[in-house]
């Protein structure tokens, strides 16, 4: 980590209090004022040249951005949503990071542990895998990694691994943060192999710039879509070095792919406005 990312991550961490211990999530009289939107799924179905011809497509849930508690009941809230992609019945699981809530007002402290619990209700029998946010690390990189581990999700950092689907295999590169760039995530990428289907879980959709050419598939969370839309104008900002042409949806360049998701939760304000939460069901096969 760098001098400057954990000097930011040491100050908000003292000015939210962490490490968080409210398992409820309590808003105070934030409450009044914080409530959620309602969610949609975005149900794709993608059919890419390299992959494998399955007797069906291999089944994807991808859920990134919780913040959990930047709204009222979001415990509660996260747990239904959960409940709800279970009933997807996902091949794989996939989580994109940034699980706690660092805003600075508000309240809403769940620690990772509450998080870590309710997403490990959510199963597949490839199993679950998970990349950390820059909030999860300005809250403490080993505290969440920690909790999510303890329910057997696997963190990958800057890391590889190899599934099975159907006896065809699946290569997953794992790429965390998103305010500094390190070294370990352009050698992580540089080693993609050309021809095996790949699906990079990148916490930040910058990193689709470095994914090489061939049949890959990016996931990546990190912008919330921008948040706040503006008619007649569109996004401003998505928090990120990526073009606003990839803050959200589905993005295909070359034989890549890139799906952005707005995510669950929110950061600096509980607000969204033209931009609503969101999580992914993905189903992918070969062309």
């Amino acid at each position: 980590m760098g001098q400057i990312e954990g000097h930011h991550g040491w100050l908000l961490r003292s000015l939210t209090g962490a490490p968080f211990r409210d398992d409820l999530g309590r808003k105070g009289w934030f409450n009044r004022i914080s409530h959620a939107q309602p969610h949609i799924v975005q149900h794709l179905r993608l059919k890419i040249v390299g992959w494998p011809k399955w007797s069906r497509p291999m089944r994807i849930a991808f859920l990134s951005d919780f913040h959990t508690g930047s709204h009222s009941g979001d415990v509660a809230r996260l747990s239904a949503i959960i409940a709800e992609a279970s009933s997807f019945a996902p091949d794989i699981v996939l989580f994109g990071g940034d699980y706690v809530n660092m805003q600075l007002f508000g309240g809403g402290r769940v620690p990772p542990s509450t998080i870590a619990a309710t997403l490990a209700r959510l199963e597949a029998p490839l199993g679950r895998f998970a990349v950390l946010g820059n909030h999860d690390y300005s809250y403490g990189e080993r505290d969440v990694a920690d909790a999510l581990e303890r329910h057997n999700i696997a963190v990958l950092s800057h890391s590889r691994l190899t599934t099975q689907f159907e006896n065809h295999s699946v290569d997953i590169v794992g790429v965390p943060d998103a305010h500094v760039t390190r070294s370990e995530a352009y050698t992580a990428l540089a080693g993609i192999l050309p021809n095996t289907p790949t699906i990079v879980l990148a916490h930040d959709p910058f990193w689709f710039a470095h994914v090489p050419a061939g049949p890959h598939l990016t996931l990546a969370g990190h912008t919330h879509g921008g948040q706040i839309r503006l008619p007649g104008v569109g996004i401003i900002t998505n928090a990120s070095k990526a073009p606003l042409r990839w803050s959200h949806g589905l993005i295909h360049e070359g034989r890549r792919y890139l799906y952005v998701t707005s995510g669950i939760g929110t950061s600096g304000l509980p607000l969204r406005w033209g931009v609503p939460p969101e999580y992914g069901v993905l189903d992918v096969a070969g062309a």
